[in-house]
């Protein structure tokens, strides 16, 4: 059998379903099933010295970490060369000031901290089992992609799935997807992933470095990155970036799939990479209580980004020459005073708007978000 290209396992093309009339069979597993590097760590905490997330600007007297020299491998697997360098902030961290976790204030009151026992993942997640979800929840329907997760909270007691699945064409061929009834099950649709459950409610959130990231959100520190997206546009016009020259569009079965591993009912990006003004950063959460997926995570970096900038956050950069000149020159070249509109926190991105990519942020308490040339 001819091997499957590592992007194709977890990412791209899906199967479409035009009748009901053959029962559903899976993709051939590989006689090896191709797992990429993920980002979690197996790391016992005990102390912290970071106040719990909250907008940089009200507190800039925040001391960023240090590295630590001392290296720490993960020890199972192959990780990248950038989790070392991850594992020696949150080593550094750890060792400042004995401040058991739990006199720690929380992150918000929606969100639960976890505690130093949060189950972690024995084994990296094979990749065809992140494609395997979008398969379920949202399958290729008469050729368009349709949700059918969450499962609807108004199911009809006796349902004819086949009258349903009949119904989503039209004798023009024109498709429906709002005939459908999320959650429908039939042979001749893909299954649900044993793999998958829902996220507990009201049960602590496992920390980031114990999550698997969804490879289409993991951050590489050179070479196209698995997404080719600007985050001035839309997610709409995202396409999948390890692709040679062909331009894929991100279906909407890559966006449902789970942004990590177990599932979360909450994200917190609180960081930019390599950001110099970290105290300016806006920080937020990304939540879904069915759990986060990786159309939720690029929706809401996006309607993070498209907010307005204030005068009074402007002037808050004073002494910060090249920020503002930055922002003045982005919002002169994507038209702002043409257009009578307003700057935005976009802006202050100059030409640095490509999404590169997610890591466990070293306070531990969230995500780092990645940006760079396009």
């Amino acid at each position: 059998m001819e091997s499957v290209p590592l992007q194709q396992q977890y990412s791209g093309f899906y199967r479409p379903i035009l009748t009901l009339a053959e029962p559903w069979v899976g993709s051939p597993e590989l006689d090896k099933p191709s797992a990429i590097a993920s980002a979690y760590y197996r790391h016992t905490i005990s102390h912290s010295t970071l106040p719990s997330p909250k907008t940089f600007v009200e507190d800039e007297s925040t001391p960023l970490p240090t590295p630590d020299p001392t290296p720490s491998l993960h020890p199972k697997g192959k990780r990248r060369v950038f989790a070392n360098l991850l594992r020696r902030f949150a080593d550094k961290i750890s060792g400042d000031t004995a401040v058991p976790i739990e006199a720690r204030p929380s992150l918000q009151p929606i969100v639960a901290i976890a505690h130093e026992t949060s189950p972690e993942p024995d084994n990296d997640v094979p990749l065809r089992d992140w494609k395997a979800w979008g398969y379920y929840a949202c399958p290729k329907l008469h050729g368009k992609y349709i949700a059918n997760y969450p499962p609807s909270s108004r199911m009809p007691p006796a349902v004819d799935v086949e009258e349903v699945f009949r119904s989503l064409q039209d004798e023009s061929r024109n498709v429906y997807p709002d005939r459908w009834i999320r959650g429908l099950q039939h042979p001749a649709l893909p299954p649900r992933p044993t793999r998958w459950k829902d996220p507990p409610k009201d049960a602590p959130l496992p920390f980031p470095w114990h999550c698997q990231l969804n490879p289409l959100l993991q951050h590489f520190t050179f070479g196209r990155p698995p997404l080719d997206w600007d985050i001035c546009f839309n997610p709409e016009r995202c396409f999948l970036g390890r692709t040679g020259e062909a331009n894929i569009p991100a279906s909407d079965a890559d966006k449902a799939q789970p942004a990590t591993y177990p599932f979360v009912t909450h994200m917190y990006i609180n960081a930019l990479g390599d950001d110099p003004y970290p105290e300016h950063f806006w920080p937020f959460y990304v939540v879904n209580e069915h759990g986060v997926t990786v159309g939720d995570v690029l929706n809401q970096i996006y309607e993070n980004f498209q907010q307005y900038t204030s005068i009074f956050e402007y002037r808050s950069w004073r002494n910060l020459l090249s920020r503002q000149h930055t922002t003045q020159v982005a919002f002169e070249m994507r038209g702002g005073h043409a257009l009578d509109s307003k700057a935005r926190r976009l802006d202050i991105l100059g030409t640095q708007c490509q999404f590169r990519g997610l890591e466990p942020h070293p306070n531990r308490e969230g995500w780092t978000m990645f940006l760079g040339l396009g």
